[in-house]
């Protein structure tokens, strides 16, 4: 079975996190050592069914220079007509930008951190570099992604991130939601309703009560996830913090995603007259963004709630 990488890790303490970066800058692997057992924080790389793109099986990659769905994959913005690569066929929108679906440099590596740049494309429909800083200190992971405006015309910038959750069956995630996107058929978002979970969320809603897919607004941009019979937390950050955040659990499958994103998914098409696009950071030329990414790992006293 081939295998996205020859071999890349970083060790810090009881935590390693595996990373790819000519498989969309993906990570491979984030687990813990707990006493003499290994746990997986996010689902080991598994490669995914023929014809889809290897980061798929990933255990977490970048969205950039987007997040979710955008329709037919075209926007327009500043007088110009975008449009991205069809990535998710038969779907006849594209999904989650062009960074994952790409080789990524590896600038940098140490036994703690590795530094990972994507170059513009000439095929893209504007140009850009971005920059991937994995920094692991023995209580986590930290996810730096910033990027650079290269064409000579203002764009519009988003990010996020799209993590595989390990052990759904014992997952719970306490997060503030209060809002939930209503979508049409093609899971596109049409209208804001209040979120029908936002009370089980703030106590600590169990995964395995979600629906298959659902996507949150006025987020305040941070979640503990809780596997208690594992005894491990997860304090996931993200700064600034971020507004919206996906979640999805496939059926038939032990992992879940919970995928913090700047912007609601095709966001890209609801744009003020003004140009104003809810989540994303408008780069004029040269101009660049940065957004983080925090994953604080703890153990679980078996005494707490």
């Amino acid at each position: 079975m081939a295998h996205p990488i020859s071999g890349i890790f970083l060790r810090d303490g009881a935590i390693t996190v595996g990373v790819a970066p000519d498989c969309g800058g993906a990570l491979t692997r984030f687990d813990v050592r707990i006493g003499e057992q290994t746990v997986d924080v996010l689902r080991p790389w598994a490669e995914p069914p023929p014809g889809l793109h290897r980061s798929l099986g990933a255990a977490c990659f970048p969205l950039v220079p987007y997040g979710g769905r955008l329709r037919e994959g075209c926007f327009d913005f500043g007088g110009r007509r975008f449009q991205h690569p069809l990535n998710a066929q038969p779907e006849r929108h594209s999904s989650h930008g062009d960074g994952w679906t790409r080789a990524w440099n590896l600038d940098h590596l140490d036994r703690r951190q590795a530094i990972m740049s994507l170059d513009a494309d000439a095929a893209a429909p504007f140009a850009y570099r971005c920059l991937q800083i994995l920094t692991l200190t023995p209580t986590g992971l930290s996810i730096t992604l910033s990027a650079r405006n290269l064409s000579p015309y203002r764009v519009p910038m988003g990010f996020g991130l799209h993590p595989y959750f390990a052990n759904r069956p014992q997952a719970r995630v306490t997060m503030s939601a209060p809002c939930r996107w209503l979508w049409d058929a093609e899971m596109m978002p049409v209208a804001e309703e209040s979120n029908p979970d936002a009370d089980a969320f703030s106590k600590g809603q169990s995964v395995a009560h979600l629906p298959i897919a659902a996507e949150y607004a006025d987020w305040d941009g941070a979640a503990v996830i809780d596997w208690t019979d594992l005894r491990l937390r997860v304090n996931l950050q993200t700064r600034p913090p971020l507004r919206h955040v996906v979640m999805w659990m496939p059926e038939g499958e032990d992992f879940f995603c919970l995928e913090p994103i700047s912007h609601a998914s095709d966001a890209l098409n609801r744009q003020t007259m003004a140009g104003f696009v809810d989540g994303f950071t408008v780069l004029e030329p040269n101009a660049a963004a940065e957004q983080k990414f925090d994953f604080q790992v703890s153990l679980i006293d078996p005494g707490q709630p």
